[in-house]
């Protein structure tokens, strides 16, 4: 079984174009997201709860890569990440709805704050409205396949 979900996450991945839009942006598909994935001795997907999309934005070509909780975010812990680039730089927001220290203490540096604007189109719903707290994680690995 632990394949299986292997397979399914790299198939949402290839749908979603992430390998073309990961060299837009300078980052390595095989290296970042494939390596991670097929290394994982995990028993089940840590993205279950998770969905992932894209957010064409003009102001921000190619695009936003998004993997978001799928489910409204309350009061328990939530993790949402998004991959872009602005200028020459390459961005991977790992971002909670609580704030970790232990981030910070494995020197990802200061934890910075969002919470989305009135009318934002530019994020998944189910992150709107919430107090979020992250940093540039200069890894461009998914989170939780480290």
């Amino acid at each position: 079984m632990v394949e299986s979900w292997k397979r399914e996450l790299e198939k949402v991945w290839i749908e979603l174009e992430v390998p073309e839009f990961l060299t837009e942006i300078g980052a390595d598909f095989e290296a970042a997201f494939l390596t991670p994935l097929r290394n994982s001795s995990l028993e089940s997907n840590p993205y279950a709860g998770h969905g992932w999309t894209f957010f064409r934005l003009s102001r921000l070509p190619p695009g936003v890569l998004h993997a978001y909780p799928l489910r409204k975010v309350e009061s328990s812990p939530a993790l949402w990440e998004e991959w872009f680039i602005e200028g020459d730089e390459k961005h991977h927001h790992s971002m909670r709805n609580f704030s970790s220290h232990e981030d910070a203490s494995k020197g990802q540096g200061t934890l910075l704050n969002w919470r989305s604007p009135v009318g934002d189109v530019e994020h998944p719903e189910t992150v709107m409205d919430v107090d979020w707290h992250y940093f540039n994680d200069a890894d461009q690995r998914p989170y939780l396949l480290r």
